[in-house]
């Protein structure tokens, strides 16, 4: 309790409480999407606070979409989706082995991955949403992500993979999208437009007849060309929920070479987020490295217009 001071000649001084707050009840942007400390303690917030997001106000609506404490129009649930399962290998999840796994899927601090093993994570995960992103093009639907895991935590100053002070648990197996993808610019869209947070589907929001109107289709083999993804857009055009059965068909496949092939490839290298960050060599400098969801193409250019003729490493900068 402390004690406000009176003005002279006027009221006298009256009793002020204070206290600290819970965090899990009065929560964070970290503590809730990140450490999700009011879902391992069962409690339900009074207030989520959007601090620690990384894509300014688009950002902050899909991380309170994520967390389903975003309401949009009915139309928002009632559109063409496309769906798929994501491949995660153990291995990438876990470079350091099983032995290390505790029950609630972290292991210990000193046996977390590398900044460059977190990246052949999450770059395994981009390759299929940016795969994704075309067919969903293609079909003429919107792509609900999947849950993304990560590996390290994100920040604004160096750290050795979880912000300082934090009880984050690693890996992150709920990573926020705004983590690697760039949500605030998005080459003059607006997320809603192209995908959706992967909790949707799962959103009391949700129709029981959109959830219904569901159907699996593969693309493997001659179902993977652009002729085939056209018939497969007319003839499941009344389905509102495609779900992909099998390993998704590579967009160079689906995009027919030309114009749509290339403006998608110029289009999807901005989409990439950063990882910040690392100690920059002698303290000086970007200590930040940026995601490139061509990756594995080469040679390509990335968002900063560098050129790749080699596999693509993680240098830090621009």
């Amino acid at each position: 309790m402390y004690r406000t001071r009176g003005v002279a000649g006027g009221a006298p001084s009256r009793p002020l409480l204070a206290g600290v707050l819970p965090v899990a009840l009065f929560a964070s942007g970290h503590t809730f999407f990140v450490t999700r400390m009011a879902h391992l303690m069962g409690r339900t917030p009074f207030m989520v606070h959007t601090t620690f997001q990384y894509g300014g106000t688009e950002g902050k609506r899909h991380r309170l979409r994520e967390g389903m404490m975003w309401e949009d129009d009915e139309a928002y649930y009632d559109q063409p989706f496309l769906t798929y399962a994501p491949d995660i290998p153990f291995e990438l999840v876990y470079p350091s082995g099983n032995a290390s796994v505790r029950p609630d899927g972290s292991v210990p601090f000193r046996r977390r991955m590398t900044v460059e093993q977190h990246f052949r994570l999450v770059h395994h995960q981009l390759t299929q949403i940016r795969d994704a992103l075309a067919l969903a093009q293609s079909l003429g639907r919107i792509l609900v992500l999947p849950r993304l895991v990560c590996g390290l935590d994100r920040y604004w100053a160096p750290h050795q993979g979880i912000i300082p002070g934090s009880s984050t648990e690693l890996p992150l197996l709920e990573c926020p999208a705004d983590h690697v993808i760039d949500l605030e610019h998005l080459v003059g869209r607006r997320p809603e437009e192209i995908l959706r947070e992967h909790t949707m589907l799962c959103n009391p929001r949700m129709k029981r007849e959109v959830l219904a109107s569901r159907r699996a289709v593969g693309f493997a083999g001659e179902a993977a060309t652009a002729a085939a993804v056209e018939a497969a857009r007319v003839a499941h055009a009344s389905i509102r929920i495609l779900h992909v059965d099998g390993p998704l068909p590579s967009w160079r496949k689906v995009l027919p070479a030309g114009p749509r092939r290339k403006s998608f490839k110029d289009t999807i290298r901005h989409y990439g987020s950063l990882w910040c960050c690392n100690m920059p060599p002698g303290g000086r400098g970007p200590g930040h490295i940026w995601y490139d969801f061509l990756h594995d193409l080469v040679p390509h250019l990335d968002r900063h217009n560098r050129k790749w003729t080699t596999p693509w490493k993680p240098i830090m900068g621009p």
